[in-house]
């Protein structure tokens, strides 16, 4: 909500055209501009500002660096060498050792992603690779009884390849979605910028010794169109890989698990799974169960009670 909101009061105060908004290199620049240029009016919010935005990213590379060392040591050594003694002092150091590898990792993809235009799409990207599959694998536990180990790891497999491939895809396939346009209401160079645009066209129409004729730009071949798949925008990589690997999903149970049910009376169900059960014959034949027990019970009371009373009786 406060990004959402942050970014509507940069479109209204930017709407008009007033400070000059062409002058940027791109969209991203549009925050540090509107921190230098609207926060200047009081002494050190421009730096606040800053050190807040560095901050942030500072602790949330730490705290996934230290995430990382730590899941490696727990989950991925200790268990696997088990003849080896790990004592405090040495998880610590190995810790702290992996904690400079993955930094170094780290680094190492900020030189590959250098070139990129903004990084919002590769990290949403990379993020939505694991994310729609595993919410497929998810509701797949949670609504159905027939989702067996097998076919749900098929499925995510297979999801995950697909999604990997189409996001790498969209990165990769150069293609950029035409943008919404901008108000120049207010901005008095814009109409300076066609007509002079405007006649530079003719004036080059008219004379022969322009740098790049127009019959040469005419002639320019135009990109290649990407694969369709490729056009669509990384939001949606989330969505379609969800949607895939709940298909495979649900095509490895029709083909392998289909009869393979998980118990109804095991404890392991969701509350989701146990809702849909009531109604079906299995719970009228678990309330039969209750009250044939119950009545076994009332029984064998009875009986304990009545024998009681005899001997009671006997009693001299």
């Amino acid at each position: 909500m406060i990004c959402s909101g942050f970014r509507d009061l940069r479109a209204k105060l930017f709407a008009q055209g007033q400070e000059q908004i062409f002058k940027l290199l791109s969209f991203v620049e549009i925050v540090p501009y509107y921190i230098i240029t609207r926060l200047n009016a009081i002494p050190g919010l421009t730096g606040v500002c800053v050190a807040g935005i560095f901050s942030g990213s500072l602790s949330t590379i730490s705290s996934a660096l230290n995430s990382l060392a730590s899941v490696t040591v727990i989950d991925f050594l200790k268990p696997n060498l088990k003849s080896t003694k790990f004592s405090e002092s040495k998880e610590v150091f190995i810790a702290k050792a992996l904690s400079l590898f993955y930094g170094a990792i780290c680094i190492g993809f900020t030189f590959l992603i250098s070139k990129a235009n903004s990084l919002i799409p590769i990290s949403n990207t990379f993020l939505s690779m694991m994310e729609g599959p595993i919410l497929a694998v998810y509701l797949i536990a949670v609504l159905t009884r027939k989702g067996s180990e097998k076919s749900i790891l098929f499925g995510l497999i297979l999801g995950f390849a697909f999604t990997a491939w189409l996001g790498w895809g969209v990165l990769t396939s150069g293609f950029n979605p035409p943008t919404l346009p901008i108000d120049t209401t207010g901005c008095p160079t814009a109409e300076n910028i066609s007509i002079t645009f405007t006649n530079l066209t003719t004036l080059c129409e008219n004379n022969e010794q322009c740098t790049v004729p127009v019959t040469t730009m005419a002639a320019l071949k135009a990109p290649s169109e990407p694969f369709i798949l490729y056009k669509i925008s990384f939001l949606w990589v989330s969505t379609i890989g969800f949607v895939s690997t709940l298909i495979f999903i649900l095509i490895a149970i029709v083909f392998t698990g289909r009869h393979n049910v998980i118990p109804a009376d095991s404890k392991c169900l969701s509350p989701v799974a146990r809702f849909w059960i009531k109604g079906t014959i299995f719970e009228a034949k678990e309330k039969k169960q209750s009250i044939n027990m119950t009545e076994r019970n009332l029984s064998a009371i009875q009986n304990d009670i009545e024998q009681n009373n005899i001997a009671v009786i006997k009693l001299p």
